[in-house]
């Protein structure tokens, strides 16, 4: 299929000269009513981040409203009043090499819905050259005990990956489930997730919750509430996981909820049956979860362990960007129904950058679609529900699928031959398919997941959204208003620590020894083009926090420990519709079993490189003689590169634009010290 024949083009030209294409639609005088239309970018040489505002040709009458906060917390300060109708772009000059933004944009009053006035809004991140290579934080890994014996080398192989991207692994095995109703099996398992949680430092608490296998699911529902697609069969007790993740969350059982014509006597609640009464999160969700579950699904005739470690397979090839398995830049989607619409223009634009979002107007051919633009990091259908048949014919050539219609997302009970638990099946199938969503729920903005960030982490905040808080402010309409946010019948398929940014990693990594106690780390280099260095991390365990130690093409490690863990991970330099960030490929690691023959006791050579960040120059204090200073650009670029007889005691970096940057240091044994700086002028 030809893209040009299948795309409608829109040609924005911007007050600032800049020419952008975009591949989709976007109607001011109808989803603009509602959505504000941005991305974001680093304005070159400079620090400073531009917003675009995209829709601005169209945008003769209404002023902007430009809001920030720093990602992660929740209080936003407005930094641009009413921006002039038809205005293009706003720099943001006070912020900072490193600085991660994010940005609400709002024209005042432009909606109305069921006699309230609502005002249009949009949101983008701000990445100026931020690093989110280092250490994630601690998951829990909530595991069904038949997992690790019947699948035991995949099983190992998706915890060195998950330990490998950079998380921390809280190990939690329960016994399988023996039905779909778990009764009070769920207490003491989260009783378990809420100790593991308990006992993690205030600083580095666990962030996710991810569920392998047939895990008891607990339920939760019992009130006369907006039901979740419409259908009054699809209320009552439905599957919470959201009750793991809700460390505090305050679950009561006194309820009585039994109108009669529920889709399944599950959803059934009754007065001390371990379905709990809520509908709505008692508090908000600590940790972002996700469930990989292929128990008693039918519409295809594989059993549950084929299913997993099909999708374990998958995941895998995924993280190690195998052959076939790079997912590429882009972004695409479906135009249905309007709350998923305008989740699509909140969010697919940061992820891929308005260039990389292309729009399905072929019809309802949607795998077949997918599979011939793809690939795609997120395909958004938007209506209708999926099709086991096109799945099975064509696959799904796109990492995260999501789509808006009746309760085909409803994976809580064991599947009929019919919709119920087919978001289940889905991932069970064959395809590039890794987390799939239904959007029916209004878990549809996740912007953040532009910044390289774990997706599951990007869908938590717009979990947590209320009417009170407003976390992710959107204006109501129909099938998204305050009765379906914040639903305890959320559910998220698919491995949450899932970014939906790839860099390969890099092949036979070795040890040897160097002499003076220490150890020489190579390595095969990735093979992705784009890569402009390598970080080494090291940890005393295989599943321990690796830390990292410096950055290189090869590393002697002068502290070398036999019995320690080495990894090393490339890096690379990511533009998204947010700005740039670096990212990581995942990690190659190498337990150090050699044992180092020398005795010698001399001291390790050591670097001191500050201010940072640096004005005008940054001062060198080493161990070692110093004969040769090289700085690298964020791209890999040699920017200065200076030849010394004496060690320098500082080197001028006045002549470079704000921003980061590596610098190497090479010594008379020939060896290579390395350090990031950031010039902040």
């Amino acid at each position: 299929m030809n893209f040009t024949s299948s795309f409608v083009t829109i040609l924005l030209l911007f007050s600032n000269t800049l020419i952008f294409g975009q591949n989709f639609s976007f109607n001011y005088a109808t989803n603009g009513r509602r959505v504000c239309l941005v991305t974001s970018e680093v304005v070159e040489g400079t620090d400073a981040i531009r917003l675009l505002f995209h829709d601005s040709l169209s945008n003769t009458n209404d002023p902007i409203y430009v809001n920030r906060r720093a990602l992660g917390t929740q209080t936003w300060t407005e930094v641009a009043t009413a921006l002039a109708p038809g205005t293009g772009h706003w720099i943001d000059n006070n912020v900072a090499a490193g600085d991660i933004w994010e940005y609400q944009v709002r024209r005042h009053a432009t909606w109305t819905y069921q006699s309230v006035i609502y005002d249009a809004i949009g949101y983008t991140i701000g990445c100026l050259q931020s690093d989110n290579v280092n250490y994630h934080g601690q998951m829990i890994l909530l595991v069904s005990n038949d997992i690790p014996t019947t699948l035991n080398e995949k099983y190992n192989r998706l915890k060195k990956e998950i330990t490998a991207d950079g998380w921390l692994i809280n190990e939690v095995l329960v016994p399988r489930a023996t039905s779909w109703d778990s009764g009070n099996e769920v207490i003491s398992i989260r009783n378990q997730v809420g100790n593991v949680y308990s006992n993690a430092p205030s600083n580095d608490k666990p962030k996710v919750l991810f569920i392998l296998g047939h895990v008891p699911l607990p339920r939760s529902g019992s009130t006369i509430v907006t039901a979740p697609d419409g259908h009054d069969q699809s209320k009552g007790a439905r599957g919470c996981d959201a009750y793991y993740a809700d460390v505090d969350g305050v679950f009561t059982d006194t309820a009585t909820f039994n109108p009669g014509n529920l889709s399944s006597p599950l959803a059934i609640n009754l007065p001390g049956d371990y379905r709990w009464d809520q509908d709505f999160f008692p508090s908000d969700i600590e940790m972002a979860f996700g469930r990989i579950d292929f128990a008693d699904i039918t519409e295809i005739s594989t059993s549950e362990f084929v299913f997993l470690e099909n999708y374990l397979d998958r995941l895998s090839n995924y993280k190690n960007v195998a052959t076939g398995f790079d997912m590429g830049n882009k972004t695409a989607y479906y135009f249905g129904y309007d709350n998923s619409n305008d989740g699509s223009f909140r969010s697919l634009p940061n992820i891929a950058a308005p260039g990389e979002c292309y729009q399905n107007v072929a019809g309802t051919t949607h795998n077949q679609w997918v599979q011939e633009n793809g690939p795609f990091k997120i395909y958004m259908q938007n209506k209708f529900q999926p099709s086991i048949n096109d799945w099975q014919t064509y696959g799904m050539n796109a990492t995260v699928y999501s789509s808006d219609q009746s309760y085909w997302g409803f994976g809580d009970v064991p599947q009929p031959a019919g919709n119920y638990g087919r978001i289940r099946t889905l991932l069970g199938i064959n395809s590039k398919c890794l987390i799939a969503l239904w959007t029916t729920t209004g878990t549809n903005i996740f912007h953040q997941a532009c910044t390289g960030m774990a997706f599951g982490l990007a869908m938590k905040e717009i979990m947590n959204h209320t009417l009170s808080n407003n976390y992710l402010e959107k204006p109501s309409q129909s099938y998204d208003t305050p009765d379906w946010w914040n639903r305890t019948h959320f559910a998220f398929y698919g491995d949450p620590t899932i970014s939906l940014y790839q860099v390969a990693p890099v092949t036979n990594v070795t040890l040897t020894e160097n002499g003076s106690n220490s150890a020489l780390m190579q390595w095969t280099a990735s093979s992705d083009v784009e890569v402009i260095g390598y970080h080494i991390f090291e940890s005393d365990t295989e599943f321990g926090k690796f830390e990292r130690i410096t950055i290189e093409t090869s590393y002697i490690i002068s502290s070398y420990q036999t019995g320690h863990w080495y990894m090393v991970k490339p890096v690379k330099a990511v533009t998204s519709g947010c700005g740039t960030f670096l990212h990581a490929g995942l990690g190659s690691e190498i337990q150090g079993d050699i044992i180092l023959t020398t005795t010698s006791l001399e001291k390790h050579a050591s670097l001191q490189v500050f201010p940072i960040p640096a004005h005008k120059e940054i001062q060198l204090q080493s161990t070692f003689n110093i004969k040769e200073v090289s700085i690298y650009s964020i791209l890999g670029e040699v920017v200065i590169n200076e030849r010394f007889s004496a060690t320098p005691s500082s080197i001028s970096v006045s002549s470079l634009a704000s921003g980061v940057y590596f610098l190497k240091c090479k010594g008379d044994d020939e060896r290579v010290y390395s350090s990031k700086i950031i010039v902040n002028h």
